[in-house]
């Protein structure tokens, strides 16, 4: 049987979620973040999601993948301060530049959201979304990417694949970004809020660049072998961009708990040059 898609209100109350909202100070930012749901429960709000969708990019093919990552950054990473002066344009441009980076904790005067930052800048976000998708695509070689992996998989390949993105939602509790093989060369993407596990198969609550400002249900049934997107077409999802996921976490616990960033820092560097050291005498 294939995956069939289902309407948002018919299981989106089986996650048992509220919406959140977003962090309105630094203090705030860090003890938000204690809990780790506090950033999917944000994306139950449409005042966090991107306000417009996936398009433009190289041949007019959208920009999925960097619309989807940029989304995830924005979450994660930002601060709102709507009672001080809204920035100026090359200050918004300066601003969604450090969103995409990942590497600061980014505060945003003049809004109460992302959501209106982003409805009120979408030019500057969508140029910035563009140069990172050329960026990636013609500098890093990053289209090979959407030549990999099978549309349609075997079953126990398609269990392995959902128990995988499983473990990255509810086990680690991080979003997690998954590139959509569909048949052919072409590669759409999406973001994994929440799964939960059902009789016989799983339920996954998702970002989809193509339908903006909210959050859609798909099922997953053992024994499938793809999943139908909207009657478009199959594909299936592989987990990807973990490492930016790991960056993202880490610029949080260095903004929130110093001392263990440069802990995990400092150990991170001794297992590098201990490695290094054992390829070199091998």
């Amino acid at each position: 049987m294939k995956v069939t898609f289902l309407a948002l209100a018919a299981l989106a109350c089986s996650f048992q979620v509220l919406a959140q909202t977003p962090s309105l100070s630094e203090e705030s930012f860090c003890a938000d973040r204690v809990d780790k749901n506090f950033i999917k429960d944000l994306t139950m709000d449409s005042s966090n999601l991107m306000p417009f969708r996936n398009h433009g990019g190289i041949a007019n093919g959208g920009v999925c993948w960097w619309h989807s990552r940029f989304q995830r950054n924005a979450l994660y990473l930002t601060i709102y301060k709507p009672e001080l002066a809204r920035p100026t344009q090359d200050e918004a441009r300066e601003l969604i530049k450090k969103i995409r980076s990942a590497t600061e904790v980014v505060v945003i005067p003049g809004y109460s959201n992302f959501s209106e930052f982003a409805d009120n800048n979408k030019a500057l976000i969508q140029r910035e979304l563009e140069k990172w998708q050329k960026g990636d695509g013609i500098l890093r070689f990053a289209w090979v990417k959407g030549l990999s992996g099978a549309a349609e998989v075997t079953p126990d390949k398609m269990k392995g694949l959902m128990d995988q993105i499983y473990e990255e939602v509810e086990v680690n509790k991080n979003i997690a970004y998954n590139k959509l093989q569909i048949p052919g060369i072409v590669a759409h993407a999406w973001l994994v809020v929440h799964m939960e596990k059902v009789s016989g198969g799983y339920n996954l609550e998702i970002i989809d660049s193509n339908f903006a400002r909210t959050t859609e249900i798909y099922r997953y049934h053992e024994g499938d072998t793809s999943i139908n997107y909207h009657g478009y077409f199959h594909f299936t999802p592989y987990l990807e961009q973990t490492n930016e996921m790991k960056k993202i976490n880490k610029t949080i616990l260095k903004k929130c708990d110093p001392e263990a960033y440069q802990a995990g820092a400092k150990k991170e560097k001794e297992t590098k040059d201990a490695n290094s050291n054992n390829d070199t005498e091998g």
